[in-house]
């Protein structure tokens, strides 16, 4: 972590301002340390660069074990060694500029949140495009690959920790984004709550989660489920993937032969099998995989006080929101 993240971080138990203990410098990082509350005593180890402020734990345990695999294995070169989801580093900047409706230079001189970051592919980029401060966090051992990518990134720290309980100071971001996370943890209302409240007056978030249509991941995850199969270990719901990715592939490809005007379908879209075997293990490994429909988002949005809510087409649902300028902000933290 640098040194100007500090005035961001909170004690995630009782919100309190953290203090630096005994840190360890290299390279620009503090590379060890503790971090102690001032409010309830509480200390957190700095480790290999990263803050570890995960708490409350109990039911998210599973779900971080299968992310820390899922993005260890992406690290390793298993997946797509060079795309998440199908697409480039660039394409998800794109996604980022649009959902969020900037332009780059909206970028330049904000705080910036990559709420569940992965392996930090948007963040590095986010941070390269010139932002004051970008904060990624992952609950998952993600985190260490995501420092690694970062870490040459002056403007970019990643933290560990659940965003449920974020370990974060409010309203201290102009942008929080949050791309297929809340829907992976127990309560994606409160979830997006905890996220609006680190949103600055003024700011802007966003969040993509899984729509109620019908999806053949999922079918396949409740199948799964059905069978007792889907509380597997990683590594077997990785081969199960795989296994499932070749069948897919030779099946859109079957169909599209029969039927070339399929293509223009924008869920048979060309595909390889690597992003189909990412895309088959993050549908069956975790724990929790909610579906949401628009109005429903949208209503989180209003309940956060949320203005200029805007809901974009997609298969899932993606909604951004902007919050009051008349929210009050915390003294101290960076502004644009």
């Amino acid at each position: 972590m640098h040194d100007a993240l500090l005035p961001l971080l909170a004690c995630p138990a009782c919100g309190s301002r953290l203090a630096l203990r005994r840190p360890r410098r290299a390279g620009g990082h503090v590379m060890s340390g503790r971090l102690a509350c001032a409010g309830c005593g509480g200390v957190y180890a700095v480790e290999a660069g990263v803050p570890r402020l995960n708490v409350a734990m109990e039911t998210l345990r599973d779900v971080a074990g299968s992310f820390s695999y899922e993005w260890r294995a992406q690290a390793e070169g298993a997946f797509e060694p060079d795309r998440v989801f199908g697409r480039t580093q660039d394409q998800h900047w794109l996604d980022f500029l649009r959902f969020m409706g900037l332009k780059k230079s909206d970028v330049q001189g904000a705080a910036v949140l990559d709420a569940g970051c992965g392996p930090a592919a948007l963040t590095s980029a986010i941070g390269a495009a010139g932002a004051a401060i970008v904060v990624g966090i992952d609950m998952s051992d993600a985190v260490d690959a995501a420092f690694a990518r970062c870490r040459d990134l002056d403007n970019v720290d990643i933290v560990q920790g659940n965003i449920l309980s974020p370990p974060l100071r409010p309203a201290g971001f102009d942008y929080v984004w949050s791309m297929g996370v809340i829907h992976h943890t127990p309560d994606p209302r409160a979830a997006l709550a905890r996220l609006a409240g680190l949103v600055k007056p003024g700011g802007t978030l966003f969040v993509w989660v899984y729509s109620t249509r019908p999806n053949p991941f999922r079918l396949g995850k409740a199948i799964f489920a059905r069978l007792g199969l889907d509380r597997l270990p990683a590594p077997a719901l990785h081969a199960a993937a795989k296994a499932l990715a070749w069948a897919s592939l030779a099946g859109l490809e079957s169909y599209r032969r029969l039927r070339p005007a399929a293509g223009r379908v924008g869920a048979l879209k060309p595909r390889t099998a690597g992003e189909l075997e990412l895309t088959w293990f993050d549908a069956l490994a975790p724990l929790h995989a909610s579906q949401h429909g628009e109005a429903e988002v949208r209503g989180w949005f209003d309940g956060a006080g949320f203005v200029d809510v805007v809901a974009y087409e997609d298969p899932n649902v993606a909604v951004r929101g902007r919050a009051p300028r008349a929210r009050s902000a915390v003294p101290g933290l960076l502004s644009k």
